[in-house]
């Protein structure tokens, strides 16, 4: 499927590897001049090496996004080099997590609040005045299959997106006065660097689960935020697009493995 993003400077953070990576280049594809954004320069500019070399256009810019003023000078690099960015893709994630009655402390929760929540809240604030003044502009934020029900086994996880998601439908109320939309694509269990660490009983257990019979490839969460940024999709605002092939929870994911240690 072909999305019209002529014209279009996206930012995409987390695109170093996994979902974020597919949806940078993917959007590079379709015309958009892409800021690859991670945590290490290196990811990073090998998406965009592979961006070039399909004759797209991308520059990489390593910041945490949890970091007001690392996200602000992303910001103003990519300005200066491609435009002010109108299509901002919220992906950055951390996968750490405890259950709760094992929490020593905070620390895997601020983790979690400052990557998921924050990092989304810093990147949209940074890029609110160039979409105002154009009077356009698209955000979407990557939530979890963890906004249906929970998953019973990552409190500090489930918390940053489910504060995701509501930080998703206030900006949608707010922001499309303003020609803003804000939606969020809500990922399944995907075959990335974090479900390649599951054992062979966990992977049955959730495709078990699943009326699509198993996990879903990152180019397919790419082509969900690829239509909610297109012109197609320009009466969506505040939807969750859940992307997880119709999976199904059973007893809170009660897994007879315990994928805390490797999720």
């Amino acid at each position: 499927m072909e999305y019209d993003l002529t014209d279009r400077t996206a930012l995409v953070t987390g695109a170093g590897r996994g979902n974020g990576k597919e949806i940078a280049k993917l959007l590079a594809a379709n015309g958009a001049s892409v800021v690859v954004n991670d945590l290490d320069s290196e990811p990073a500019e090998e998406t965009v090496e592979e961006i070039e070399s399909d004759g797209g256009e991308a520059i990489a810019i390593a910041a945490d996004v949890s970091q007001t003023e690392e996200v602000d000078a992303m910001f103003e690099t990519a300005k200066d080099r491609l435009g002010a960015v109108d299509t901002l893709v919220n992906n950055a994630g951390v996968g750490k997590v405890e259950k709760f009655t094992e929490q020593p402390d905070d620390t895997l929760l601020d983790l979690n609040l400052d990557t998921h929540l924050k990092g989304a809240y810093h990147c949209t604030r940074a890029a609110l005045d160039g979409m105002m003044e154009q009077g356009y502009g698209n955000v979407v934020n990557i939530t979890s299959i963890h906004t249906k029900n929970g998953i019973g086994m990552s409190p500090q996880y489930d918390i940053g997106k489910f504060s995701l998601l509501g930080l998703t439908k206030t900006l949608a109320l707010e922001l499309g006065r303003e020609g803003i939309r804000v939606n969020a694509v809500a990922p399944g269990w995907v075959e990335t660097r974090m479900t390649e660490t599951f054992d062979e009983r966990t992977r049955e257990q959730i495709i078990d689960l699943n009326p699509l019979e198993r996990f879903a490839e990152p180019e397919e969460i790419a082509h969900a935020v690829g239509f909610l940024v297109s012109p197609a999709a320009d009466y969506i605002n505040g939807h969750e697009l859940r992307v997880d092939g119709g999976q199904q929870t059973i007893d809170n994911y009660k897994f007879e493995s315990d994928m805390t240690d490797k999720f």
